[in-house]
């Protein structure tokens, strides 16, 4: 703490303001593009510690950023002159092996947990580059290799601790104030600071899981096989078809990604046969399948999202793999502005899309495919051709599906497309469990729902 730094009544964690020899390195966050200059960063270290940030924040009028990986696309995680309430130092995850549930810290991310689980033999879904947090990511939804099998990480958020903007602590769970459950499984960020989320596991400890890659010149072929294969695909396998650069050669290529939760010879065989792109012209430049931990499969694609490349995002739910949804897809593969820059088409449905809708605040679960264009460059120089890319892409892309987003996989794109996201019903819900939770709309840096009294 500086001479400078403000006094935080109750605050008993670490307190950095810009003159704090640590404030360039913790104002920054996964993005890049975003570099945001808070008038605070409030490092805490426990729930009581969240509270009196909270406070603070709400008693001063500063606009609340909440920081728990930092992996907010949008730059949700940082402020101009605001309060960063940062809860990257509470990374605690404590595992109930028998009753298969987690206890998770606000701070911690997807290697964090997989690490604690793993020892029982246990996972939850979570995301598919293990150093995204679990809060935000938990929050908007939650799609990885185990949602297939086991739902969107969302549908297994079993329980919070939830600190509203009056400071109020809530214990959220199926039985206890369960509509604000509904609310935080998948409704972001809009109601309050979660303390510590509760999560349902499953018995995963490994996979049989691969990559096969070709020239990208193979991208119809490998995208129509992807299609016959994943249409009709059992829950336990799952898969990305993903386009991306060699960072060696220089090659551009067209990868499949496959992971199953059955070890036996029927989970990899069922691999095996989503590799075997048999109308490729050429032979694959790589061909990778093996038996591994779930947490090292995990880890398979880190490096792809280091913090600090420029980034900006942009997603489209797809209706229908028709041909010429993947002559479109093959188009925008073959034509991304950067070595940095992939473009991910996953495959949905399995468990997931068999959740009732009035479960929890995600409205979309029919469609089979979803595309996210991770732009993302390195050169600032670049940012303005890279960007354009990425709306150009969306353009190209849109009539593939519907007018909402999986929230995740944007930034700001405004409140039309979050109200088509929910749907009107949705919407109107989670509007009146804001204007409950938080009527003055402090928490304002997600994706906003407006409290039901300012719609």
């Amino acid at each position: 703490m500086t001479a400078n730094a403000p006094t935080v009544p109750g605050f008993t964690g670490d307190v950095i303001d810009p003159g704090h020899r640590l404030y360039d390195k913790v104002r920054l966050v996964f993005n890049g593009l975003i570099d945001k200059r808070p008038r605070v960063v409030l490092q805490c270290r426990s729930a009581d510690d969240i509270v009196a940030a909270v406070r603070y924040a709400v008693d001063t009028g500063a606009e609340i950023a909440v920081r728990g990986g930092g992996h907010s696309v949008a730059g949700h995680s940082a402020t101009d002159g605001g309060v960063v309430i940062d809860l990257s130092l509470m990374r605690e995850v404590h595992v109930d092996a028998e009753a298969r549930v987690a206890y998770v810290g606000p701070g911690t991310t997807w290697g964090d947990v997989d690490r604690a689980t793993s020892a029982h033999g246990l996972a939850c879904p979570g995301g598919v580059v293990s150093t995204t947090g679990v809060g935000g990511f938990s929050l908007g939804g939650g799609i990885g290799w185990l949602s297939r099998a086991y739902g969107m990480t969302c549908d297994n958020l079993i329980g919070a601790d939830l600190v509203l903007a009056s400071g109020e602590v809530l214990t959220v769970s199926e039985t206890e104030n369960a509509d604000v459950l509904w609310g935080l499984r998948g409704g972001g960020g809009n109601f309050g600071v979660v303390a510590q989320f509760v999560l349902r596991l499953h018995p995963v400890d490994s996979v049989v899981a691969g990559v096969q890659s070709y020239p990208d010149t193979d991208a119809e072929a490998a995208l129509r096989h992807f299609r016959a294969r994943m249409d009709d695909a059992p829950d336990h396998l799952a898969s990305i078809l993903d386009f991306s650069t060699d960072s060696k050669s220089g090659r551009p290529l067209v990868n499949i990604l496959g992971c199953s939760t059955r070890t036996d010879q029927v989970g990899v065989d069922d691999v095996a046969a989503l590799f075997d792109v048999r109308d490729a012209s050429t032979e694959p430049v790589m061909s990778l399948q093996h038996k591994l931990e779930y947490p090292a499969w995990q880890q398979a694609i880190d490096q792809t999202a280091p913090f600090g490349w420029l980034n900006y995002w942009k997603s489209v739910f797809v209706t229908e793999l028709t041909d010429e949804a993947i002559r479109r897809i093959a188009l925008l593969g073959r034509s991304r502005p950067s070595a940095q820059t992939r473009l991910h088409l996953i495959r949905l449905g399995g468990y997931a899309s068999r959740v009732p809708p009035e479960a929890t605040a995600v409205a979309t679960r029919e469609h089979p495919y979803i595309i996210h264009l991770m732009t993302t460059w390195t050169d600032p120089a670049d940012t303005a051709r890279c960007t354009a890319w990425a709306g150009q892409a969306f353009e190209i892309l849109q009539p593939l599906g519907p007018a909402g987003a999986y929230l995740n996989f944007v930034g700001d794109e405004g409140q039309d497309r979050i109200r088509a996201t929910f749907g009107d019903a949705g919407y109107q819900r989670l509007a009146a469990l804001k204007a409950r939770l938080d009527p003055d709309n402090r928490f304002t840096l997600n994706h906003n729902i407006k409290p039901a009294a300012a719609v």
